[in-house]
């Protein structure tokens, strides 16, 4: 995984993304600098027979889980089916 924040919060970040049980996997979380606060960019993947709405709401849920916490200004999450 390619991301620059503190281990403290990319602990976090993986803790937040692993609690919901429809991820398979995290594929990669990337970041880049904005200012003091930090880009997010998590690709997930989920079961392919998963509806796109379905993955879209759970992509939905985590970007705000994620960009809740202190230095995190924006989040982005990708799903691939798998």
């Amino acid at each position: 995984m390619d991301i620059s924040v503190d281990s403290k919060t990319q602990d976090l970040i993986l803790d937040i993304v692993n609690s919901y049980k429809d991820v398979k996997k995290v594929k990669s979380i990337t970041s880049a600098p904005v200012g003091y606060k930090y880009i997010i960019v998590i690709v997930i993947c989920v079961d392919g027979n998963m509806t796109t709405f379905n993955s879209h709401s759970l992509a939905d849920e985590i970007e705000q889980s994620v960009t809740e916490l202190d230095n995190i200004y924006k989040t982005i999450v990708h799903v691939e089916p798998i």
